[in-house]
């Protein structure tokens, strides 16, 4: 029997519980809308007209899904700073996410925008309030619950318990909500989602067997391997960087990504010397939003890493539909790809002990 059909040897490999985490993704994103459509909304946050997302992480990769999906602008800023141009401060609602709520980059740029919004005096002049800062806080708990009280300003508070990267469902999806609420999101591409979801945990959880089960094949094709992942701009990018990361934390292993066209403007030429980099795999990861000159760069691109005998994978979602259904059934895809691939490396994927240990050697440190 295959190890990753192997009841006795899963549980032996994942200690943390990372797969039931998993399997209870479709319940987390369900109750994670129910808090965006609870919300109460303050008045303050029906004008703007641009985002800025702030976090780090399993928190900031929000910003880029919220990228990818608004009609908006939206910046995200990954550091200890806020880069909003003093014009357009004023139309610009600042989100700050951060699922332990302690994130030291997140706090530092937050604690620097200037102005405290609603906690504002009343008697300033109309030209002062036009420079007030927007900002919806979310978190489970921690410091960024605290700051938010101090300066005023809106917060979402979502369960706590779990580690960042496997939260995605309520970092992401409360403030979807919100933002159909406030019609800068369709309603309507909310509806169901869950129901999606669990239809595809259906046929990638630890019970379907290896030869019917999508993740579990692919894990073992990058077993042993190093994953290059190649999303396309505009559409699976995000997707890539997700997969990417899940990779590193839930693997144990190194593994890269990048995104279609530009990759066909430089990193192509690095497969001129195959030997530089044992055991790559690339996988393609494809979308029916996909402009159709991608697609052709993406058959074109698999014909020359055949030649230069590159083993290639083309991964589509699980999930068919909106723009938002697709890109969360493929991240949900290289989730379950993710934990089986550190099975199969004999390492239990839940804890990230050299970040831990990274954290208190920063906090540790006598350098400022």
């Amino acid at each position: 029997m295959p190890k990753l059909d192997d009841p006795q040897a899963l549980e032996r490999c994942d200690p943390g519980g990372m797969l039931r985490v998993l399997e209870g993704f479709p319940e987390q994103c369900e109750r994670a809308l129910e808090l965006g459509w609870e919300f109460p909304l303050p008045p303050e946050l029906a004008e703007f007209d641009r985002l800025a997302v702030v976090g780090m992480g399993g928190s900031g990769i929000v910003g880029d899904l919220l990228r990818r999906l608004l009609p908006l602008p939206v910046t995200v800023h990954r550091g200890y700073v806020v880069n909003v141009d003093a014009p357009s401060l004023g139309r610009t609602l600042v989100i700050g996410v951060s699922y332990s709520g302690n994130t030291e980059e997140t706090l530092s740029a937050l604690r620097g925008l200037q102005g405290q919004s609603r906690g504002q005096s009343q008697s300033q002049s109309q030209s002062q309030r036009q420079g007030e800062v927007k900002v919806l806080c979310l978190s489970s708990d921690g410091e960024l619950e605290r700051l938010a009280s101090e300066r005023g300003w809106p917060f979402l508070k979502i369960p706590g318990g779990l580690q960042p990267r496997a939260a995605l469902g309520y970092l992401l999806l409360p403030l979807l909500a919100i933002l159909a609420r406030l019609g800068h999101f369709p309603a309507g591409e909310l509806e169901g989602l869950a129901g999606e979801l669990e239809r595809a945990a259906e046929g990638l959880s630890p019970e379907r067997p290896t030869e019917a089960n999508r993740a579990k094949q692919l894990a073992e094709w990058l077993s042993g391997g190093v994953p290059l992942i190649w999303g396309v701009e505009g559409t699976t990018d995000v997707a890539a960087f997700r997969w990417k990361t899940q990779i590193n934390e839930n693997s144990k292993q190194p593994a890269f990504w990048n995104a279609l066209p530009e990759l066909c403007h430089n990193e192509i030429v690095g497969f001129e010397r195959r030997g530089r980099l044992p055991g790559q795999r690339v996988l393609f990861l494809t979308s029916s939003y996909d402009h159709p000159r991608n697609r052709l760069r993406q058959r074109v691109l698999k014909e020359l890493l055949e030649e230069w005998e590159v083993p290639t994978e083309v991964v589509a979602s699980p999930i068919e539909g909106s723009k938002l259904a697709e890109l969360l059934g493929l991240i949900y895809l290289g989730d379950f790809v993710s934990v089986y691939l550190g099975i199969l490396n004999g390492v239990d994927p839940t804890p990230v002990e050299l970040i831990e240990r990274f954290k208190r050697m920063i906090r540790d440190s006598q350098w400022a």
